[in-house]
């Protein structure tokens, strides 16, 4: 296996041999090469200004986005037909504006016997095994609070303040 270093030298070499055909030609090539690379590597970007956040902060909370018209148009659109859908499944559903308050009462009592039933089947599983279902919840906490956290992203990120 070759060196390849030793393969760019010679690379090196034969382009400055049809670039100059003497050594003085060649060694004045080097020379400007060296030179060149001496200039590049002192190039560097320029640091920005110490207050240069600041002015980019201040640029931005002075102009605020505006929303365009067509999507300002299209949420009002929306929400209106929203709203008709809504009436109409409510009026074809049987119910009059004096049935509302009824209707609100039964979907209390509803939820309530949802409540009640969900708790004493709780109770009943408890009894019966609480070692399992307290290792059952647990892991569920766990592995939901891992999934949480793997959301949120790193949790070291450094602030721009």
């Amino acid at each position: 296996m070759s060196d390849p270093i030793h393969d760019d030298d010679a690379e090196l070499e034969r382009l400055l041999a049809e670039s100059a055909p003497d050594e003085a030609g060649r060694e004045a090539l080097r020379e400007a090469h060296r030179q060149l690379e001496k200039d590049l590597l002192r190039l560097a970007d320029p640091l920005p200004p110490p207050d240069f956040l600041n002015k980019v902060m201040a640029k931005v909370e002075a102009e605020p986005k505006r929303l365009p018209a067509s999507e300002i148009r299209s949420a009002v659109f929306i929400a209106f037909a929203a709203l008709a859908a809504s009436l109409v499944a409510f009026v074809s559903s049987g119910a009059s504006p004096d049935g509302v308050a009824v209707s609100f009462a039964q979907t209390f009592v509803s939820a309530r016997e949802v409540l009640v039933g969900f708790a004493s089947g709780l109770a009943a599983v408890w009894r019966t095994a609480g070692l399992p279902l307290s290792v059952t919840l647990a892991a569920v906490v766990m592995v939901s609070l891992v999934g949480f956290r793997r959301l949120m992203g790193p949790v070291n990120a450094k602030a721009v303040s």
